[in-house]
């Protein structure tokens, strides 16, 4: 992910001790977050500095109100190093700034400033990823860059850190984006879980259902597993196993599919000659398989299910083998020649099981 890069001729702010210290070096004020009028300066990991009035980080965080009203020690610096004791409850005899120093990255600070600062963001979630800054608007903006799940997770965890609802309450109102849980529905299953929102995890938890969530090569897949905690991977787990074993039950029944499920079962032409259901029991099989790598079932019916999946499985089970094999079998009796099952029909059957599914954890 690009991070956010200060221009060479951005204004520079000597007023303050920090910005010449000997381990700070010098920051460079980001032009939307300038303002002299600002009583406090937080400064980013990479360089940038931001001018924010005490009364909007009160306003929007339990973390700086708390620090703004207790009381401080007073002043210290340890080889130029400023720390969050250094004139953060007033301003000092001099009137500088309070000076509070940050663990985080501009590309996340900005965003956080930008979302209590009440100033819009037109770019939707999955477009979240680098920032830029149009002069034009005078304001900074997220621009195209994936991967946009480390931007989110990292201002929801400052947010989080920090006590301020705003920004975690905003990105929930847009996390429910065909575009976003289409990059990576599990990522958005953990946020959603993490935060115990309940309508988000399920309508997250519907569309992992067509991930293979047992690709070893997928590191990306495995270390989203890894991070969910014991409950919400084993919510996950059961959903998926239901679909399964229900799906199974279904092909199984010999109501639905009479002529491959029952035995002694004749063929339909010449009504002599016994069917051979070795071909729909491969099918079978495969199917069942094939519903345990990808519970969704759009690979086996070849389209949207739910509204989710469908791409690249133009045709489903028909372009399989299995299935070749099963609605080409005929009649075994010389001169018959009766095909064994009605694709059309069996096909229905199949994607009426698919349908009835459940959906819910």
């Amino acid at each position: 992910m690009a991070s956010f890069t200060v221009a060479p001729d951005l204004p520079y702010d000597l007023s303050e001790p920090s910005f010449a210290g000997s381990w700070i070096g010098r920051y460079s004020l980001h032009p939307v977050f300038s303002s002299a009028s600002a009583d406090v300066v937080l400064y980013a990991t990479d360089g940038v500095a931001y001018r924010v009035h005490s009364y909007t980080l009160r306003m929007a965080s339990g973390f700086f109100r708390d620090m703004f009203t207790l009381p401080q020690p007073s002043p210290a610096t340890e080889e130029g190093i400023p720390s969050l004791s250094i004139n953060i409850n007033a301003e000092s005899s001099t009137g500088r700034s309070r000076l509070v120093p940050t663990y985080e990255t501009s590309d996340t600070l900005i965003l956080f400033l930008t979302l209590i600062s009440g100033m819009p963001i037109d770019t939707p979630l999955h477009e979240w990823g680098s920032l830029s800054t149009s002069p034009a608007s005078a304001r900074a903006n997220p621009a195209v860059s994936p991967p946009c799940f480390d931007v989110i997770d990292r201002v929801l965890r400052l947010a989080e850190n920090w006590d301020a609802p705003g920004p975690i309450s905003y990105i929930r109102s847009g996390i429910l984006n065909e575009q976003l849980v289409n990059l990576d529905p599990l990522r958005l299953y953990a946020i959603a879980s993490h935060f115990e929102w309940d309508y988000e995890r399920d309508w997250a938890a519907q569309h992992t259902l067509k991930l293979d969530l047992f690709q070893a090569s997928n590191i990306a897949i495995q270390e989203t597993l890894e991070r969910l905690s014991s409950k919400d991977l084993l919510c996950l787990l059961k959903l998926r196993y239901r679909r399964k074993e229900e799906f199974k039950e279904l092909i199984d029944d010999p109501e639905r599919f009479s002529v491959g499920n029952r035995e002694n079962n004749l063929c339909t032409k010449c009504n002599k000659a016994l069917l051979d259901n070795r071909t729909w029991k491969a099918l079978k099989e495969a199917m069942v398989m094939e519903m345990d790598r990808r519970p969704l079932g759009d690979s086996i019916v070849g389209f949207e299910v739910g509204g989710i999946g469908g791409e690249d499985f133009v045709g489903g089970i028909l372009a399989w083998p299995e299935a070749e094999a099963c609605f080409g079998a005929t009649c075994v009796k010389e001169g018959c020649g009766g095909l064994n099952y009605d694709k059309c029909a069996t096909l229905k059957q199949i994607q009426d099981c698919i349908d009835t599914l459940p959906w819910d954890l």
